[in-house]
């Protein structure tokens, strides 16, 4: 009975230990992960107002090409 327990007792420690190996893993990750995202996100709005500014910009000079060149009368 006593070595049935022990190797059971073995058995979850093993199972335990592995676990918490896999959630340490799975942790790393989710960190790894955050990380990447957080780093997308900031790219994303420095390209987002690139783009806007520079859509802005060539309108701007659309405008006053129009405006100096055209003949344009209000």
């Amino acid at each position: 009975m006593n070595a049935t327990q022990d190797a059971s007792n073995n058995a979850q420690k093993n199972f335990d230990k592995a676990l918490l190996e896999y959630n340490d893993k799975q942790t790393e990750l989710i960190f790894e992960t955050r990380k990447r995202l957080f780093k997308l996100e900031r790219t994303q709005n420095r390209d987002a107002r690139f783009s806007l500014f520079f859509c802005m910009g060539l309108c701007l000079i659309c405008l006053l090409m129009t405006i100096s060149f055209g003949d344009f009368t209000w």
